[in-house]
């Protein structure tokens, strides 16, 4: 990279204001971009791709989640020697990051392509996206769905569908690029997100090439200054024409001055709903004479959940009740709960005969996989506050293996994951205070629902239950597992009955978030009148319209875990699979495989 991640100090209020009105400057030529010069802008940046394959971002990223030395704001070592589990977790989280921003941007590629075939009348079949070719109606509850895919999403070993109501007309799903922005003026600005890097990058390509499809200022999260440097390259077509601009934050009082501007027509914001409530809260102040409803619509927001798995009763194989406990306890330990799809609720029937088992099977992953450290400010404390509002008797703190690191750190950098008991629904002792406030952190609620566990316990009772915003926060996603033996008729219903934004079919719903690279969408549920999860969802990167949901499934629930902190791949595959979706051809794909391979090879030499 071209300068240190570092190297911005926080930039004065008027050198803020001069990038909010060199950015607006351009609005009007970013406007009159036709869609050929913005597949031209696209294929830039993937020209530049390669620079999120820079580990100099992801050593940054170790040593905020504690895992690594702290680095010094002006040098970055070549090399850092991590323990073997910080390395392995480095390449896996390069790999992540790489494997979901490459096809995000050859996907944007592919739509700009489609828009300007249709355009030109030059349509044809063969280059029309899956997810839009591959499209069938059903009757889901009553009601006519659209059932775009299923699109597989590479290499996870799972596949997306796009479920859209087919009730309503379709002319103009979200409007094409052309209209989008001809309605408005003004920049839009990124918040960026304080617990995934690849969340701020996604969300500026979303704001420039979607919605609202405007010059873009990205204000980087106070964690995460060092995606200055990678978004300086990546970006670097669109930094040239002035068409995106970023700043590392340098506080609250500048932050409003910024969101006050008149030039700004559009915020997006990844964090707190208290977060999003505050934008507003400045957007009206500083513009008395718009509606609450404009204010509103300023905003898109992606925000949190307290994330279900719903468990359906039936006769389950060991081997299937032993893969779900771990699928729950890696989504609630990966990036230590910080994740806004992280499990958080556990949904039992009461009466199910495989209930303790289970649960002692759960308990057993909780024990084995292990615990990354709790490094998110505030997230210790959310847990403490959750369980200071259940009964001790009813929680326990399970001890576990501390990822191994070779830093000197405070032992209170890991937190034990907390097993809460919420008791059962409707009992007079059932507490479900863990259920209506998020964690963002090392805890896992258990409930139950009372009742026989027949035919109509989904629908009939899980599923009114979790979709019922009283009884639990947020509608971003959700997961619903059943046995190999259980009646997919039911599973169908249900998955359609669900008023979350992502469904997982016997998986956990961060698989639903890797979808939005082939097609995918992320967001609350459009019947969430709450705002706990956001408003509007990104991702519908082929411009589907009358979206509700995105369902994941993976092949089944027996299926090896793709995410496996027990059993992450050695830093050398990683790095040489993440070579592979930067190269441009073959060529280039072979060649990073074998640097790769021999890496550890000419460190022994050095």
């Amino acid at each position: 990279m071209s300068t240190s991640a570092c190297d911005n100090t926080p930039e004065t209020l008027n050198e803020w204001e001069s990038k909010v009105a060199s950015l607006s400057s351009n609005a009007e030529s970013f406007k009159a971009l036709t869609l050929q010069q913005r597949l031209n802008l696209a294929d830039e940046i993937i020209e530049h791709i390669e620079s999120i394959g820079d580990d100099r971002s992801y050593q940054h990223d170790m040593a905020l989640y504690k895992l690594g030395p702290k680095l010094e704001e002006d040098t970055i070592p070549k090399a850092i020697k991590y323990t073997s589990d910080v390395n392995k977790f480095l390449g896996l989280n390069k790999f992540s990051t790489i494997s979901f921003l490459a096809p995000v941007l050859k996907s944007i590629k592919q739509n700009l392509e489609h828009q300007i075939a249709i355009e030109s009348g030059l349509l044809k079949k063969k280059g029309i996206p899956t997810l839009l070719s591959k499209v069938k109606k059903e009757t889901v509850g009553g009601r006519e769905m659209n059932i775009h895919g299923p699109v597989e999403i590479f290499p996870t070993f799972h596949k997306i569908e796009v479920w859209a109501d087919a009730t309503i007309p379709s002319q103009a799903p979200e409007p094409d690029v052309e209209s989008q922005v001809t309605n408005e003026h003004g920049i839009a600005i990124v918040l960026g997100a304080g617990n995934q890097s690849m969340i701020t990058v996604y969300d500026a390509l979303h704001c420039i090439f979607y919605h609202p499809c405007k010059p873009v200022l990205i204000k980087h999260h106070p964690l995460r200054p060092h995606l200055h440097s990678l978004c300086s390259e990546l970006f670097a077509p669109l930094i040239k024409r002035g068409f995106l601009d970023q700043i590392v934050d340098s506080g609250v009082a500048q932050t409003q001055a910024i969101l006050g501007r008149e030039e700004v027509a559009h915020v997006h914001v990844t964090g707190a709903l208290r977060t999003a409530q505050a934008i507003e809260k400045t957007l009206a102040e500083t513009r008395p004479h718009m509606s609450k409803d404009e204010i509103e619509n300023m905003v898109t927001s992606e925000l949190g959940c307290a994330t279900p798995w719903i468990i359906t009763p039936g006769k389950y194989t060991l081997r299937e009740l032993s893969m779900l406990a771990k699928h729950i306890v890696t989504g609630k330990k990966v990036n230590a709960g910080c994740n806004c799809l992280c499990s958080q609720v556990v949904i039992l029937p009461e009466s199910w005969a495989q209930k303790e088992k289970f649960l002692e099977l759960l308990k057993k992953q909780l024990k084995r996989i292990p615990t990354d450290p709790a490094y998110y400010p505030g997230s210790c404390d959310k847990a403490m506050d959750i369980i200071s509002n259940h009964d001790p008797v009813m929680v326990t703190q399970v001890s576990s293996r501390a990822v191994k690191r070779n830093i000197l750190g405070d032992e209170k950098d890991f937190m034990d994951p907390y097993l809460v008991d919420c008791g059962t629904y409707g009992d007079d002792a059932f507490n479900g205070y863990a259920l209506r406030h998020e964690a963002f952190g090392p805890l896992l609620a258990i409930m139950q629902l009372p009742g026989d566990p027949d035919d109509n316990y989904l629908l009939g009772k899980a599923v009114p239950f979790v979709n019922n915003k009283d009884n639990i926060y947020g509608s971003l996603s959700c997961s619903l597992v059943y046995p190999k033996t259980y009646d997919l008729a039911i599973v169908q219903e249900a998955t359609g009955a669900l008023n979350y934004g992502c469904i997982g079919l016997n998986t956990w719903t961060v698989y639903g978030y890797l979808g939005i690279s082939v097609g995918g969408t992320w967001g609350g549920s459009k019947f969430d009148t709450t705002g706990q999860s956001g408003r509007g969802s990104i991702g519908n990167l082929f411009m589907i319209p009358n979206i509700e949901k995105t369902v994941v499934s993976s092949r089944s629930l027996t299926f090896p875990l793709i995410v496996d902190k027990n059993f992450m791949p050695p830093r050398m595959l990683a790095d040489a699979a993440s070579g592979v979706f930067l190269a441009k051809n073959a060529c280039q794909a072979v060649r990073a495989i074998a640097a790769s391979l021999m890496k550890p090879v000419t460190s022994w030499f050095k």
